[in-house]
């Protein structure tokens, strides 16, 4: 096997995916799409292709690079987004706008013999820009919503629908309560352009589960938008992805992928034993983030084995530490509410996950086993829940047909003959789940442990008696 130096920065098969959102983006706007995905499961990649894909049309915000804690800075984002927008209306769809301008127009003022091209330069996008977004009103959301409400509407038709992509939407979560109108306009609005005016396709992403929640309660609840789920790799393909094996490329065609382990010659001399998989996949799972992050430990290190444990250390203290002590976990910067669970609700749900077959619990079931500790009276079952997905020690997952790393029949079941689906609380990652496991077989033993002092303790007494 050669080395391939590239690798780890190569996108790795996510055809099915990018086939399934591209079905929805090449139709007409309907409804936002919220995509979700454990964290670095590989939605910013996949995001990048879409908009190498279709360049001109989409128009993509970063939140989590560019600062949008405010409404004057998230105006001022979503003006330096539509530099886009303007060459999508064509030469003479900006010259008709331009026209009915109430102030003196600076792009008809460069004259017709700059106008009179096909293609805008970019002297002329200046110009329109300078026209429709001014300096001035740069910062006032209001304003920069009602420009993009007027190109939106004129442009021309027959064109595929611009893409808005809003990545790390989950940093509108550190708006004040003061900004709570203007938040809501704005979420109006994005809604606005989709679902009612088909103007534009949106894709809100993010790694926060709490999303689906939080968005419900600003009013984009399960009939105002979409959701869908990047699950981790299956098992054969995180292997591939690790060792190496044939994936289908980004036309669709079969090639060779020679795997994040060949890297470098250090990587490749480690070798790749059934046992030293075992121990992969059991920490790592198909989270392509923590596999590569285990071939970067296990070359640092010089074994798999030395390479799993500094993989699955962080992840085991911070299980510990909601496990022991859930008053030291700083609250989410945006959280609304104190926290709501304790140590033993935190404990119910992980031995419910470890049990679990598939690691996955029915929403109900979890708010069943809160019920059986105890919750104080002022909240409820599935407040408690959702304080813990909140605090980011556990997630609720919505099914989607694009994730493949939970089986379907854990989101559905059979009631009465109807088929019922229902979210499922898994752990944040699966080297979060790996800690788990190990804290569950510790209570085992635990248990086992206190029932034979208990049986002992008892025979003492039978005998004394």
């Amino acid at each position: 096997m050669k080395v391939a130096p590239n690798i780890e920065y190569t996108f790795f098969n996510r055809n099915k995916d990018y086939d399934m959102i591209m079905g929805h983006m090449n139709g007409k706007p309907s409804e936002p799409l919220l995509l979700l995905g454990p964290i670095n499961s590989g939605k910013s990649a996949l995001l990048k292709w879409i908009i190498a894909k279709e360049k001109s049309r989409v128009l993509y915000l970063n939140c989590g690079v560019k600062d949008v804690s405010s409404p004057e800075l998230m105006a001022r984002q979503l003006r330096n987004l539509a530099r886009k927008l303007p060459s999508r209306l064509g030469m003479q769809g900006m010259k008709t706008l331009a026209s009915k301008l109430s102030s003196v127009s600076k792009l008809l003022a460069l004259g017709d013999n700059v106008l009179d091209v096909a293609v805008p330069g970019e002297k002329v996008l200046n110009a329109f820009f300078e026209d429709f977004f001014p300096e001035d009103k740069a910062t006032d959301l209001t304003a920069v919503i009602d420009t993009y409400d007027l190109l939106l509407e004129n442009m021309p038709r027959g064109q595929k629908k611009p893409i808005i992509v809003i990545d790390e939407v989950n940093a509108l979560k550190l708006w004040r309560t003061k900004d709570e109108v203007a938040l809501k306009q704005l979420l109006e609005f994005l809604k606005r352009i989709c679902k009612e005016k088909e103007l534009s396709h949106i894709v809100f992403s993010s790694s926060d589960f709490f999303m689906v929640s939080w968005l419900s309660q600003k009013g984009l609840n399960g009939t105002q938008r979409r959701v869908e789920v990047l699950g981790d790799l299956t098992s054969a393909e995180a292997f591939v992805y690790v060792c190496g094996g044939k994936v289908d490329n980004r036309e669709g065609n079969e090639e060779s992928w020679p795997g994040v382990i060949a890297q470098s010659e250090q990587t490749l001399a480690l070798g790749m034993t059934p046992e030293d998989w075992k121990k992969v996949w059991s920490v790592c799972g198909g989270n392509m983030y923590l596999l590569k992050n285990c071939v970067d430990y296990a070359k640092q290190y010089g074994s798999w084995d030395k390479g799993v444990r500094k993989t699955l250390s962080e992840p085991q203290k911070d299980v510990a530490t909601a496990l022991e002590r859930p008053e030291i976990i700083p609250p989410p910067t945006d959280s609304s509410a104190p926290r709501s669970w304790e140590s033993e609700h935190y404990k119910a749900i992980l031995c419910l996950i470890a049990a679990n077959p598939s690691h996955a619990v029915r929403q109900k079931d979890a708010e069943a086993a809160l019920r059986a500790v105890g919750i104080a009276e002022n909240v409820t079952a599935a407040q408690v829940l959702l304080s813990m997905v909140e605090y980011n020690v556990v997630s609720l997952r919505p099914y989607s047909d694009m994730a493949r790393d939970i089986p379907r029949e854990a989101f559905f079941k059979m009631e009465w003959g109807v088929e019922e689906e229902e979210d499922v609380v898994t752990m944040p990652s699966p080297a979060h789940l790996a800690a788990a496991l190990l804290l569950e077989t510790k209570f085992q033993k635990q248990d086992e442990a206190e029932h034979n002092r208990a049986q002992a303790a008892k025979g003492d007494r039978q005998a004394n008696s």
